[in-house]
């Protein structure tokens, strides 16, 4: 009897193993991704160091798991595995050294692998293999489900999906790093138990079953793949590739959203949560009518994004990025329909995964290494994209490249041939003397959005027409003729001067021709602007205004009070250089060497060739490289490190708020600009004056367009309420509302959900 449920149990347990398996893995890379961003500063290229480790480990699993299961019999596999897991012990709990600080000048990438390396390296190595080998262990028992185990696949990603989404929204708000260390053993813990459990019995039921019939030596799975034919390099190139694109396509949609449309914070969530749930869908046994509706949808979804993205109607930013979020999720669908359709049996079930890797592996390198070398603005999305619909499958007999009749060939050139001019003609071209005045009246429409309507709509109309040709690749190079015309020729219009992708983004200096000025922007989001008349061109403008939160406390502090040396954080085009004067030294923090190039080239700005005073550029992370200065040496200190939309948490910790005042002179100010459409980070800034006995106001400014004056909102803090001077007399500097939910933000704490501006 009590095999019997044992036996019955099988399916469970395995699940149950591979979803705290899969959970454990995904709770680990935002942990220690954040316990290295106090060490190491808040770089994107940390960031992509961490996930091309991750990648990288995660495929040496794969590689693990399917050599030890060619090379090891049953009993051995089990041995070896079970004794990597009790090694793992070693590292635990997670954990960094805190006394090992890099360089802050050399390149942070060689101490972040080291730190991963030696902190989580073996654990998450050994996580990353248990998946496949229990499907491995499964499909040798004697269980009717284990004829196809790929099941327990859905099973795995179900735990990697909650995993990640329940880091931010239950794990990081409610427990400090160090807390979520020991809570991540308990759990590995009770993996290991989980695992000796699924091994004992994978052993007891692995020649013969309770139901099997007496003698039988192998199960049904076994049997099948004795037969198997082997696999073909056509079959295994087709599962990199397939696995390629929406490994590529959620970092290129991420960034694409992130950089072009509004940078959220933690927004990756969303695309890899799709991302992992497709896998789920795929492997769960659901109707190849699923998979269909997919392959239908994919043309449509992806039409109707050309249309919503490029057509600039004054679409809402939700519904802009709904669009996006669904074509990402039906490519995702359709490539990994394809893949799960086609998987093997048992016998070549580690190497279907490794290669699946392999495919995975490299959208990741060419999104994080390739794709920031090879362009200048974030190519990566229009171009998978493309690729995307390439791949679409064509389910016709005979429809091969191979058995192209004249005709076809004839097709497959022309396409191109007119789409590309079509498509350039329309979107830069477009007669101005038609007069669509009258059907725009009769439509209740501006002139120029109905312009737009046709322009866009009939270019996305005939892409879509191109599916019901059923020829394979003819879509997919319409998608790619319209998406790279309208990519390429969006500048036309503009005039660009600079344009430079590196680590920390794409930066943009541009000629505002209506009105003279020249702009600095990082993605979507402006980093300086300057007037170019020479009688103006030293006056600070946009988030800098003089009748502006900054311009108030230089205005206050001039004269007899004026502060002798300034820091500030973030170059931008160096617009706050025009506020030191005669006797004045303001150091510059910037961690992005081209912002430091755009800045002092005076064919772009010349705030710093004008300024009056001394200046300097520190390059590196402004929280390692300012630790370096001497005690008490600034007056004042002033944040403005934008990373895009957003200042990096690891600046506006307890730690950092300490580190900076004990650089401050005795009536010294901190300035901080927290402008953000997403964060309201006041509350934070709040907690943290109140805990360290600290004077706190805050000054909202509206914008003033006849002026060139931006809206921003700027944190003044100080030791003594005296220290403000006389600004606490103007009316403009207001207590921060206090908000009880707002915890102190630490170098091993933060809470950004509750600060979200929902």
């Amino acid at each position: 009897m009590l095999n019997k449920i044992l036996f019955a149990s099988l399916p469970a347990l395995f699940s149950i193993t591979l979803f705290l398996s899969a959970g454990l893995l995904f709770l680990v890379e935002p942990m220690i991704a954040k316990m290295i961003l106090p060490l190491l500063g808040g770089t994107p290229a940390v960031w992509n160091t961490c996930m091309m480790f991750f990648q990288a480990v995660l495929l040496a699993g794969y590689a693990y798991a399917h050599l030890i299961g060619l090379k090891a019999g049953f009993n051995r596999q089990i041995v070896i595995h079970l004794a990597l897991l009790i090694v793992a012990f070693v590292f635990l709990p997670i954990a960094l050294p805190r006394q090992w600080t890099p360089s802050a000048e050399g390149s942070p990438i060689g101490y972040v692998l080291l730190l991963l390396l030696l902190s989580v390296g073996l654990p998450f190595f050994i996580l990353s293999s248990t998946a496949l080998l229990l499907q491995k262990w499964f499909s040798g028992t004697g269980h009717s489900a284990a004829q196809d185990p790929y099941f327990l696949y859905s099973a795995s990603n179900l735990g990697s999906m909650l995993a990640l989404i329940g880091y931010p929204t239950l794990i990081e708000p409610y427990f400090r790093l160090a807390e979520q260390g020991r809570s991540w053993t308990v759990g590995y813990v009770l993996l290991v138990l989980c695992i000796a459990a699924c091994a004992a019995l994978a052993g007891k039921f692995r020649t013969a079953g309770p139901f099997q019939v007496a003698g039988q030596e192998q199960n049904p799975a076994e049997t099948a793949a004795a037969v198997e034919a082997a696999l073909t390099i056509k079959q295994r190139s087709w599962w990199v590739l397939l696995a390629f694109v929406p490994s590529s396509l959620m970092l290129g949609v991420t960034t694409f959203l992130s950089t072009d449309v509004a940078a959220i914070p933690l927004f990756w969530v969303v695309p890899l949560s799709l991302y992992l749930l497709s896998f789920i869908i795929v492997f769960a046994r659901v109707p190849a009518l699923v998979h269909k509706i997919m392959v239908v949808l994919l043309p449509l979804s992806v039409t109707a994004l050309i249309f919503v993205n490029f057509s600039d109607l004054g679409i809402p930013k939700w519904v802009v990025f709904l669009f996006h979020l669904v074509n990402f999720f039906v490519y995702s669908m359709v490539c990994h329909g394809e893949i799960a359709g086609s998987r093997p049996g048992t016998r070549h079930l580690t190497e279907f995964y490794l290669w699946v890797s392999v495919g995975g592996v490299l959208g990741g390198v060419f999104n994080a290494l390739f794709a920031p070398l090879a362009f200048k603005t974030v190519l990566e999305y229009p171009l998978l994209l493309a690729l995307g619909a390439l791949l679409l499958p064509v389910r016709r007999q005979g429809n091969t490249l191979g058995t192209l009749s004249w005709r076809d060939v004839i097709l497959y050139i022309l396409v191109p041939l007119l789409m590309v001019p079509l498509t350039y003609w329309l979107t830069a071209k477009f007669p101005e003397n038609v007069d669509l005045g009258a059907l725009a009246g009769f439509l209740h429409l501006e002139t120029k959005s109905l312009k737009t309507i046709l322009v866009y709509g009939s270019l996305s109309l005939v892409t879509y027409a191109l599916f019901f040709l059923k020829k394979r690749f003819l879509f997919g190079v319409g998608v790619a003729a319209v998406i790279l015309t309208i990519v390429g020729s969006e500048d036309v219009t503009r005039s660009i001067l600079h344009r430079q992708r590196t680590f920390f983004g794409v930066v943009t200096v541009e000629w505002e021709t209506e009105g003279s000025f020249m702009d600095l922007s990082h993605g979507i989001t402006i980093h300086g602007r300057q007037q170019m008349s020479p009688d103006k061109r030293l006056e600070p403008i946009s988030y800098y205004h003089k009748t502006g939160p900054a311009g108030q406390v230089f205005a206050e502090f001039s004269g007899e009070k004026k502060k002798s040396r300034i820091a500030v954080t973030g170059l931008g085009a160096g617009t706050l250089a025009a506020y030191a004067g005669q006797g004045q030294q303001i150091d510059f923090y910037e961690i992005d060497p081209e912002i430091e190039r755009i800045a002092t080239n005076p064919a772009y700005f010349t705030y710093l060739m004008d300024c009056r005073g001394l200046w300097k550029i520190i390059l590196g992370d402004a929280r390692l490289t300012m630790a370096k200065a001497p005690a008490n040496h600034y007056d004042i200190i002033i944040l403005d490190a934008f990373s895009s939309d957003a200042i990096p948490v690891h600046l506006l910790t307890r730690e950092a708020v300490g580190m900076y005042f004990s650089k401050l002179s005795s009536d010294g100010l901190l300035l901080i600009h927290i402008s953000n459409k997403y964060l309201d980070l006041a509350p934070v800034l709040a907690s943290l004056a109140d805990e360290s006995g600290l004077a706190s106001r805050i000054c909202d400014d509206n914008e003033d367009t006849s002026t060139q004056k931006y809206s921003s909102t700027w944190v003044l803090l100080a030791r003594k309420e005296k220290d403000f001077g006389g600004l606490l007399e103007t009316g403009n500097w207001r207590n921060i509302e206090r908000r009880k939910n707002i915890r102190v933000w630490t170098d091993d704490f933060s809470n950004l959900l509750a600060v979200f501006k929902w």
